[in-house]
């Protein structure tokens, strides 16, 4: 298996950083085009790139908040910021979803004047700019769930220019105005399929649910090769961000078995191999075991802000 690899973070910043820039420029481009031609669908495409503005200024701060090194107090560092920016990016983008579906429904009776070569000619220069931004961000896209998301908004944004671009062409030539409903639905709902991945897997990242990414069978061969390790019966793999993993591992060995050794060897196979910055190992006899599985777990009052541990037996402390 090949080891995990993320682009260093200086660089997905730099893209990030510019593809905003970039973002804040077609703003700019289609607001002004949106009054001179008068196209409500331009003015549409421009407050949908300034969603994606406000999105990039969330995943600059989430990636700039990961980076930081693990504390006492934060012992898997940051990362889960870039997950919670892909989750406000993904409720964003269906926010976004809504609100094309919801005007698109009100241009179908709309009568409003618009001059489509005037229109044409802001959506294209901001469909060029678009596609600029959206190849800065399509390469670092596969290794950050973060800037998977931002990728996304940038997609949209260049489906939802290129629709004004064609819906501009139609009006020009047809006088059929109400193209411009039926290419916002077609996005809208394009939009809430990508939106709904991006949510559902920040969900369960959040929430620690089994990622089936890590190639755990593999890794079981490894470990299960070493000498004095009779079974596995535990593993379980957390996934912080896109790329990166923590792993714990209950280990079952033999009496006489060399249990620094085993502890080293797995974490040389983890971190050398596959990766994962983040490595727990419990090794315990097949005998032990089973007495911990036979000790029952106290119920707490944590519902009622109990924080003490009064359980009824005194501490002899010795100083």
């Amino acid at each position: 298996m090949t080891k995990p690899t993320r682009p260093k973070r200086s660089r997905l910043v730099f893209f990030l950083s510019l593809s905003g820039l970039l973002s804040i420029g077609i703003f700019f481009i289609e607001w002004i085009g949106s009054r001179e031609s008068g196209s409500l669908a331009l003015f549409a495409d421009a407050g949908h790139i300034f969603t994606d503005v406000f999105a990039h200024i969330i995943s600059l701060f989430a990636l700039l908040i990961a980076s930081k090194k693990p504390t006492a107090k934060h012992p898997f560092g940051f990362h889960r910021f870039e997950v919670l920016a892909a989750f406000l990016n993904g409720l964003l983008l269906i926010g976004i979803a809504i609100f094309i579906l919801y005007e698109s429904y009100l241009r179908f009776s709309g009568t409003a004047h618009v001059e489509p070569n005037s229109m044409l000619a802001y959506a294209l220069i901001g469909f060029g700019i678009n596609l600029v931004s959206a190849a800065l961000l399509v390469g670092v896209s596969k290794t950050s769930l973060n800037l998977k998301s931002a990728y996304l908004h940038v997609l949209s944004d260049l489906l939802g220019t290129l629709a004004v671009v064609v819906g501009a062409l139609i009006i020009r030539f047809t006088g059929f105005r109400e193209v411009d409903s039926f290419l916002s639905v077609i996005l809208g709902i394009f939009i809430l399929k990508t939106s709904y991945g991006i949510v559902k897997e920040s969900i369960e990242i959040l929430i620690e649910a089994d990622t089936s990414e890590f190639d755990k069978e593999h890794l079981l061969e490894h470990i299960r090769s070493l000498k004095g390790i009779d079974s596995v019966p535990g593993i379980t793999v957390r996934k912080l961000t896109s790329g990166v993993f923590s792993v714990e591992l209950l280990i079952l060995v033999g009496k006489d078995a060399d249990r620094d050794k085993i502890v080293l060897e797995i974490h040389k196979v983890l971190k050398s191999e596959f990766g994962v910055p983040f490595v727990s190992v419990e090794i315990l006899s097949s005998s032990l075991k089973s007495q911990l599985e036979d000790i029952s777990v106290r119920e707490t009052e944590r519902e009622f802000g109990h924080h003490g541990h009064s359980h009824g037996h005194a501490h002899d402390h010795h100083h």
